[in-house]
């Protein structure tokens, strides 16, 4: 069988795009499944450096050089929100596979086209929310999907995050509906929400508060949420990040027969009704990403990396797709619908 080594280009070398290249440099090229050819970023001190520091051949400033001129197979996005719709496009219209960084778009309209012209050339589109690769939540998912908690009836979603002002003011383009397209729900809590449904499974209807509370920004910095699923269970998302000082992202699931907590990306207790509890209690120091998220080891970036990889090979969607990658965006932009509205949001929703 003849190998084939995925060549990525990675557009944006910020934390998105150190956390894809990290991936793929430290653990996916060594193992000979993926190599990064060329970085771009319009900002060429910072796109030199970033393509030096990582040993990259190409670099560009100009993104149509960079697409056409690079010799690339695939595209990993990871550039502020409101460039991943015009970049994802030109891309998919280069014929090139593109892995964009969440949000997938600032809006669904955005996202539908995305993956509508993506089926039509026929390249694969996925998704940046590489949680769903960790082992302890893919632990978790089996547990529910085994039915080991019976009848699931409450899941929670907590991202109780702390981002000064000058968070906000260094970077143009974040605190915008027309750039960030919105505020800690969008950017912040984006993983914690996607994990929720994943586990939980779709939404029926929910209402919701939105508020900006501590910051000089036009979107949210707290968002609450309440919700019914499908299956009946009610649910709760907060979303801040103007909680001082931050605390650690948490989800709870609750089922008729036990409770799974996991917190600051740890299982801090699995409860079943005839089975020992269990914990992990360590917390290490290195997952406190709430605080710094850099400092995360990629390892579920890899995954993710490679997953879409072999999707790409065997001709087959992957697991992070752009219609699954689209749910997460859904959930936020009906919560922002309800927020501004004071209306109970159904689902499936429309924009």
């Amino acid at each position: 069988m003849i190998v084939v080594v995925i060549k990525y280009g990675v557009v944006g070398v910020g934390v998105g795009g150190t956390f894809a290249t990290r991936a793929i440099k430290e653990i996916l090229e060594p193992e000979g499944v993926a190599t990064v050819e060329a970085a771009c970023s319009a900002h060429e001190e910072r796109v030199k450096g970033f393509a030096s520091k990582w040993g990259i051949k190409k670099w560009y400033t100009n993104y149509r050089d960079f697409l056409t001129k690079s010799g690339i197979d695939a595209v990993i996005i990871s550039t502020p929100h409101y460039l991943h719709f015009p970049q994802t496009i030109e891309a998919i219209e280069e014929g090139l596979h593109v892995l964009v960084d969440k949000p997938m778009a600032i809006n669904l309209n955005e996202a539908d086209e995305m993956i509508r012209r993506a089926e039509m050339r026929g390249v694969k589109l996925g998704v940046i929310l590489q949680s769903r690769f960790d082992p302890k939540l893919r632990k978790i998912k089996g547990i529910i999907e085994e039915g080991k908690l019976g009848k699931l009836v409450l899941g929670e979603a907590y991202v109780e995050w702390f981002r000064t002002q000058e968070y906000y003011d260094k970077s143009f383009w974040r605190g915008r509906w027309a750039t960030e397209g919105g505020g800690a729900l969008i950017n912040q809590a984006i993983h914690t929400i996607d994990l929720l449904i994943w586990l939980m499974g779709d939404i029926d209807y929910l209402w919701a508060l939105i508020g900006t509370m501590t910051h000089n920004i036009e979107v949210e910095d707290l968002a609450v949420a309440t919700m019914k699923f499908k299956n009946g269970a009610f649910g709760l998302i907060l979303g801040s990040t103007a909680t001082y000082p931050g605390f650690p992202h948490r989800l709870e699931i609750h089922g008729a027969k036990g409770s799974i907590i996991w917190e600051a990306e740890m299982i801090k207790k699995i409860s079943i009704v005839g089975e020992p509890e269990y914990s992990e209690v360590e917390r290490a120091k290195e997952l406190e990403s709430w605080a710094r998220p850099e400092a995360v080891p990629p390892r579920n970036h890899a995954e993710l990396i490679r997953n879409f990889t072999r999707a790409i090979e065997e001709d087959r969607n992957p697991l992070v797709d752009g219609r699954e990658g689209r749910r997460s965006l859904e959930v936020i932009r009906a919560i922002y619908h309800s927020g501004k509205t004071g209306k109970v949001i159904c689902f499936p929703f429309k924009e």
